[in-house]
This record gives structure tokens, C-alpha cells and sequence, in this order.
């Protein structure tokens, strides 16, 4: 069975847990074969990434803060990379992630804003569907990091070097240990890709 099983972005709605899922396909199928008078099937599922996308969150520093004016007077805050490049899904399918401070998380000060990327691409930004999403103030942190939850499904394999931006650093943490899988690329880096 393909198609893939849903993975909780959202994590404030109720979703259904895997055993429950599995439960219903097996009674079903069960119910199915015997009603016709068939043997009862082995079932093998492809769930790739109900189960790959909870493995990755991709953190992304904001770098600034920029008031659009118009009759709502937006916020945005970009970040240092790019959806187009790094989280693919936000511009193709339009996801919707669970978005969340990674420091100042008891901050009470909420902003509503969207985020922008770096690139000098119009579609490149998460505007949660057109919701926004509450951070902390820009203007009242040091240094502010937001995290994208779930992002372990074909966000990498998809991945460009849209605007010629380098891909981020991936960090594998294990058993209280952060090790550097890949480093984030240098311009130079990026040139050699296209034979400069």
C-alpha cells in the first residue's frame, strides 16, 4: 500500500497514531477478504514519510526584521537560508510546519509575523498558509532562532542551490552527542558545482 500515511504538522489537532491506523487497514482488509471468501493478504505499507519526518527539524537564525506597509502593516523576519533551497515544501505544496522559538521559548512578548528568505525570489517565504506565526520580538533578543519541526521528508532530496545559496549544515544529534555530519558550504563550493 502506497500513499503514505499523514504526519502531524499541526501539532495542536487531533491526529490518529499508527497502531490506531493499522488497526483499521488490517481489520478492513480482514473484514473485506472474509466477506468475499479470499485468503487474507500479507500487507506491506510504504509510509516514508510518516516516518522519516519526524527524524529532522531544520533550525534557522532570523537575521532581520522588516515591516511591509500596507493596510496591515506585515511583519516579516528573514532568515539565513532559503525555503526554495532548504525546505522545498513550503513553496511547492505549500506546507504548513510546526514552527517554534528554539531560545527565549518563555518569552510572553509575541510577534505575529511571516518569514522571508535570503533569496531575491517572491516565493520565497512561509506565511503558514496565511496565518502567522507568533515569535518573539526581534528588537527584544540577542540573537533569535527558530526551529521547523517535522522536516525529515524529501526536503534534502529536493533541494537545490536556488539563488546559488550554499545548503546548511546538517548536525546529527545522538545519545546526548552533536556531531557535524556536513558543514555548510562555501561559496567557492557552490562555483565548483557549476564549473566556475
Amino acid at each position: 500500500m502506497g500513499g503514505g500515511a499523514g504526519v502531524p504538522y499541526e501539532k495542536r489537532k487531533h491526529f490518529y497514531s499508527a497502531k490506531n491506523l493499522i488497526h483499521h487497514l488490517v481489520k478492513t482488509a480482514k473484514n473485506t477478504c472474509d466477506r468475499l471468501q479470499v485468503r487474507h493478504p500479507n500487507l506491506i505499507v510504504e509510509w516514508g514519510r510518516y516516518v522519516a519526518a519526524p527524524a529532522q527539524i531544520t533550525i534557522y537564525k532570523i537575521l532581520a526584521e522588516k515591516t511591509v506597509e500596507n493596510k496591515g502593516n506585515n511583519k516579516w523576519y528573514v532568515i539565513d537560508g532559503s525555503f526554495m533551497n532548504d525546505l522545498i515544501d513550503t513553496w511547492a505544496i505549500h506546507q504548513k510546519w510546526h514552527v517554534v522559538p528554539v531560545n527565549y521559548m518563555n518569552t510572553r512578548k509575541l510577534e505575529k509575523v511571516w518569514l522571508a528568505g535570503a533569496s531575491c525570489d517572491s516565493d520565497d517565504k512561509y506565511t503558514s498558509g496565511g496565518g502567522y506565526i507568533l515569535l518573539p520580538r526581534l528588537s527584544e533578543t540577542d540573537e533569535l532562532y527558530v526551529a521547523f519541526l517535522d522536516t525529515g521528508a524529501y526536503q534534502d532530496s529536493l533541494a537545490s542551490h536556488h539563488c546559488l545559496l550554499s545548503s546548511p549544515a546538517k548536525l546529527i544529534a545522538q545519545n546526548g552527542e552533536i556531531k557535524i555530519a556536513r558543514r555548510r558550504e562555501v561559496p567557492e563550493e557552490v562555483g565548483k558545482l557549476f564549473g566556475w
